[in-house]
C-alpha cells in the first residue's frame, strides 16, 4: 500500500514542477480511489484540493463528502473545492431562482450544510448568496421551514466569528421562543478589550489582549500524512548533518496561539513531548479543547511570554515559533530567548513575514487608514471587510483570513507587526550563533523554478540565491518565509 502512495506521490510531484495540476490533481485522485483508506493519499488529495479547488471533478462529490467530514483530514483543505463544486455543478445558487427556492435547495443539500458546518465560506460568492439567503430567513419570518439550514447557517456563524455583514432590519430583536434558532446564525456582538493582559511590554500587552478578544487561528481538524519522527525529517532537510536529536524530542512550540502547530507536531511525532507556550490563556482555552477532541491528551499548554521561557527550568531539542516573531516588540531579543533554551545540536522551525511579500498588505491597509484608530470591535472588522470586498481590491480574496474576524484582525489590523527580509534573517542568525539548515519553498513548482535557476544550491542554503528569488517572485512568501536551522553542537 505504501509504495503504491509513493508511486503516485511521486507522479503529483512530477506533473506538480511542471505546472500541469490537472494532471497532478488526477494521479492524487488516483492513489485515493487504490487506497482510499490511507492516510497519505488521503493527505495527497487535500493538498492538491487546497492548491486548486477549481481544479475539482464533476464526478468527484462522494469523494469530497468524505474527505471533508473525515477525522484525518483538515476541512479547510476541501472546503474550497467542496464551494467550486457547488458553484459549476449544482443550482444551488442558481441566479433564476428566487430565496424560497434557494432555501428549499439548502435545506434538501446535505453536502452544502457540511460545508457550513465545517469551515469558514472562503468562496465570495457563496458567501453573498448565502448572506442574502440568511437575511431572506429571518425577515420573512420563515426560517421555522429550514430548519437543517439554521442550523448550519448558526455553525458557520461560529466558525467564521460573525464575519457576515447585516443591517439594521436584522439586528432588531425577534419575539418568540423559537426565534433563538435563527438569532443563532449570527453571533452576539463581542466588544474588544475582554481580556487585559498583565504583560510589562506595552506592545506585548496589546498583542496579548488581541488574542484574548480574538483567538486566531480558528481550526477544526488538521492533517498529518503520515508518523514518523523529528530525527527523521531533519535527516531529510540536512542529510549530512549531526545525528543530534532523539526519537523522543522535546519540542517547543513558542506563541502556539490556538495549538493547531501544536497538533500537527503530536500527530506527526507520537514519540515527542510537546510543550506549548503562548501569552493568551483564551487562545491556550481554544487549543486545550481543539487537542483535547483530537485526543491529544499529552500536550503541556502554558501560559507563558516567550520572553520567559527561561523560567521552564528546561532545554529543548527542537523550538517551533510560527507567525510570533514579527509581532514582538524587539524580534530579535525573543529569538535570543528561543535560542537560549534549544540543546546545542538543537533545531528551529522558524516562520516570519516576509517584508516584499507584505507590501500588498500594506496597501490594502492603506485603504482602511481612517479606520485603524477606532476602537476594534465586531462591527467595525465587519466594515473593514466590506469595504475591501465591495471596492474589488486586488489580493483580498486570496487568503482565508479574509473570511472570518479574527482572520481580518490578524492580517490588517494587528496591534504590531515587524517583518523581516532575508539579510535581516541572516544576520540575526549570525548573531545568535545558528546554522542555516534550509528555507523551505510553497510548492514543488516553486522549487523546481528555484531548481533551474540555483544549481548550485540544492539544499536551499544561499542567501544571496533567494534574496535574488524573491525579488523575481515578490510574492513568493506571502504565506511567510519558511525555514530551519541549527545550534552547532559544543
Amino acid at each position: 500500500m505504501a509504495s503504491n502512495v509513493t508511486k503516485y506521490r511521486e507522479a503529483v510531484r512530477t506533473h506538480w514542477e511542471a505546472n500541469r495540476l490537472d494532471r497532478a490533481i488526477a494521479e492524487a485522485w488516483k492513489g485515493y480511489d487504490a487506497t482510499p483508506e490511507n492516510p497519505a493519499a488521503k493527505a495527497l488529495v487535500a493538498r492538491l484540493l487546497r492548491a486548486c479547488p477549481e481544479e475539482v471533478g464533476a464526478d468527484r462529490l462522494p469523494a469530497l463528502r468524505r474527505l471533508l467530514n473525515d477525522r484525518d483530514i483538515d476541512p479547510g483543505a476541501i472546503a474550497p473545492a467542496g464551494w467550486q463544486y457547488l458553484l459549476l455543478f449544482s443550482d444551488l445558487f442558481s441566479a433564476t431562482a428566487d430565496q424560497a427556492a434557494t432555501a428549499e435547495r439548502l435545506e434538501a443539500n446535505p453536502f452544502a450544510r457540511e460545508l457550513l458546518a465545517q469551515d469558514p465560506v472562503t468562496n465570495l460568492r457563496a458567501e453573498m448568496a448565502l448572506v442574502q439567503l440568511r437575511r431572506w430567513l429571518r425577515l420573512s419570518g420563515r426560517w421555522r421551514e429550514f430548519p437543517r439550514s439554521v442550523e448550519a447557517l448558526t455553525r458557520q456563524a461560529t466558525l467564521n466569528d460573525g464575519a457576515w455583514g447585516f443591517d439594521s432590519e436584522e439586528r432588531a430583536p425577534l419575539d418568540g421562543d423559537d426565534a433563538a434558532a435563527i438569532t443563532g446564525a449570527y453571533p452576539p456582538e463581542r466588544q474588544g478589550g475582554a481580556g487585559r493582559s498583565t504583560a510589562d511590554d506595552p506592545v506585548t500587552r496589546a498583542v496579548a489582549e488581541q488574542y484574548e478578544s480574538w483567538p486566531y487561528p480558528q481550526w477544526v481538524r488538521v492533517t498529518v500524512d503520515e508518523q514518523t519522527t523529528l530525527p527523521s525529517d531533519v535527516r531529510k532537510l540536512d542529510p549530512d548533518g549531526p545525528d543530534t536529536i532523539p526519537q523522543a524530542a522535546e519540542i517547543l512550540i513558542a506563541g502556539c496561539g490556538t495549538g493547531r502547530q501544536a497538533a500537527i507536531a503530536a500527530l506527526r511525532y507520537p514519540d515527542a513531548q510537546i510543550t506549548a507556550i503562548d501569552i493568551s490563556k483564551a487562545s491556550l482555552g481554544y487549543a486545550a479543547a481543539r487537542c483535547g477532541e483530537a485526543g491529544l491528551h499529552g500536550i503541556s499548554f502554558r501560559a507563558l511570554d516567550l520572553h520567559r521561557v527561561g523560567e521552564l527550568g528546561r532545554s529543548f531539542d527542537a523550538v517551533f515559533c510560527s507567525g510570533v516573531l514579527h509581532h514582538l516588540p524587539d524580534p530579535e531579543r525573543g529569538w535570543t530567548a528561543l535560542a537560549d533554551v534549544l540543546k546545542p545540536g538543537g533545531v528551529m522551525h522558524v516562520m516570519v513575514y516576509s517584508k516584499i511579500a507584505r507590501l500588498s498588505i500594506r496597501a490594502l491597509r492603506a485603504s482602511i487608514a481612517d479606520l485603524e484608530s477606532c476602537p476594534v470591535d465586531d462591527d467595525l472588522l465587519r466594515e473593514v471587510r466590506r469595504r475591501i470586498f465591495e471596492r474589488g481590491l486586488p489580493g483580498a480574496p486570496k487568503s482565508r483570513d479574509f473570511f472570518s474576524l479574527s482572520g481580518v484582525h490578524d492580517i490588517l489590523l494587528h496591534r504590531h507587526e515587524d517583518p523581516f527580509d532575508v539579510p535581516r534573517i541572516r544576520r540575526a542568525l549570525e548573531r545568535l550563533g545558528l546554522e542555516l539548515i534550509q528555507f523551505k519553498l510553497p510548492t514543488p513548482q516553486d522549487k523546481a523554478g528555484y531548481r533551474v535557476q540555483n544549481p548550485h544550491d540544492p539544499l536551499h542554503r544561499d542567501f544571496a540565491a533567494w534574496s535574488k528569488t524573491e525579488r523575481r517572485n515578490p510574492s513568493l512568501f506571502s504565506g511567510m518565509y519558511d525555514f530551519w536551522c541549527r545550534k552547532p553542537v559544543t
